[in-house]
């Protein structure tokens, strides 16, 4: 755990949701206890407890050269997107300054669905997966399709840009999920995101920057989260994308063998069916 910082000249946290139980400010956030939750193409993500108890997620941006007024306008958008769907995570608040761009979600305890599906035990070096049975991997898989319809929905030109088991998130149960970073790729400036979102395993391969995120590959990155689910493995591995992997296997291999392991113990329960 680590005193999270960032640089104040004399801006405030912009909060649009009130949280009347909870309230907090800027300096609340920066006196928090933080810990590293991941980072992506788009930033580094924190776990903040502040000193009243409250919670919340903070997603640090990596640096962008739009100036305030842009960047205001942009967020304006994604709450606006965010708030009118059950699947989506709205954004609480946001902090702008010329080092530090701070963006304000809801914790949820459960975590990411990455973090379900592939983190360590790093108590025994063990993978601690969660029991994500099929019906609950359906499930999610529902539930994110729901948001990413909703965005679709409202334009042509509006699209997540980053879809991920990362920001696939949980609350207290598997029936609460939500898609977080809904149009923050928006926020970063192109160049700074370009290589790493070629090799996530995520993006389409049209996609060379956030300058060419569309609604199709948004649709691509859906597919490779399914093949996630389906198959329990990350994105990449050893450089090999997932994508890749499975078209590799079903060319070689019984379809069986690209399933997660529990598609395997439940075939032995059915005996062979």
């Amino acid at each position: 755990m680590a005193k999270y910082s960032a640089e104040n000249s004399g801006k405030r946290l912009i909060t649009f949701i009130q949280d009347e139980d909870a309230a907090y400010d800027l300096n609340d956030l920066l006196q928090s206890e933080a810990e590293v939750m991941g980072k992506d193409t788009l930033g580094t993500s924190y776990r903040a407890e502040m000193k009243t108890g409250k919670t919340v997620a903070v997603k640090r941006l990596k640096e962008t050269s739009m100036s305030h007024e842009e960047f205001e306008r942009r967020i304006r958008e994604i709450v606006k997107l965010t708030r009118s769907h059950k699947n989506l995570l709205p954004l609480r608040a946001y902090y702008f300054s010329r080092y530090e761009k701070l963006l304000i979600f809801d914790h949820m305890p459960m975590g990411s669905l990455a973090s379900l599906l592939h983190h360590n035990n790093p108590g025994k070096g063990e993978t601690n997966k969660a029991p994500l049975t099929w019906k609950v991997r359906a499930g999610i898989a529902f539930e994110v399709a729901g948001g990413i319809a909703h965005l679709h929905s409202q334009g042509s030109n509006i699209c997540h840009g980053n879809i991920t088991s990362s920001n696939v998130l949980l609350s207290n149960s598997f029936d609460d999920v939500r898609l977080s970073d809904s149009g923050a790729a928006q926020l970063v400036t192109p160049n700074n995101v370009k290589l790493t979102a070629i090799s996530s395993g995520y993006h389409a391969p049209e996609v060379q920057s956030t300058e060419n995120l569309t609604q199709k590959a948004d649709v691509y990155s859906y597919g490779v989260l399914v093949l996630e689910l389906l198959t329990g493995k990350p994105p990449t591995t050893e450089g090999i994308e997932l994508a890749s992997w499975v078209r590799a296997m079903f060319q070689e291999k019984p379809i069986a063998d690209v399933f997660d392991d529990v598609y395997e113990i439940i075939t032995r329960m059915l005996g062979g069916r």
